[in-house]
């Protein structure tokens, strides 16, 4: 009895408090985590696809939605960019995927932070997926 008390009045809270700073440090570093990796993602997209050329990047956003089933959720990662000639819609694509499938730091980089996808996108309405 006593040792049920005792493990109820001091070991049951320090293993709470624990546990609570252990999530908030695992949370803490998996904010720096995920925003190092979309630094790297603008800085390797930026460079390839600056503001003046004729795709040009825009922005990023990482979507989390519930699959089809609602068994679970998938993780995704829209790249918003500007392109000129709407002809270059399939070339700009696949130069893009390109761009990023074949930097593999940065795919083990999204992969490691739960991306399941990445999609490009010309306006609100489409996405084309990479992966």
């Amino acid at each position: 009895m006593k040792a049920n008390s005792l493990f109820r009045t001091v070991v049951a809270p320090m293993a709470s408090a624990l546990t609570n700073k252990l999530l908030f440090g695992v949370l803490i570093l998996s904010a720096t985590s995920i925003s190092a990796h979309a630094d790297d993602l603008e800085k390797v997209l930026s460079s390839a696809y600056p503001a003046q050329a004729p795709v040009s990047f825009v922005k990023h956003a990482s979507v989390v939605q519930p699959s089809a089933d609602n068994e679970y959720t998938e993780k995704y990662m829209v790249l918003d960019f500007k392109i000129e000639n709407e002809q270059q819609l399939q070339a700009s694509i696949h130069s893009i995927c390109n761009t990023i499938l074949t930097d593999h730091s940065l795919i083990e980089q999204l992969s490691n932070s739960g991306y399941d996808m990445i999609s490009v996108s010309f306006d609100p309405y489409n996405q084309y997926d990479c992966l």
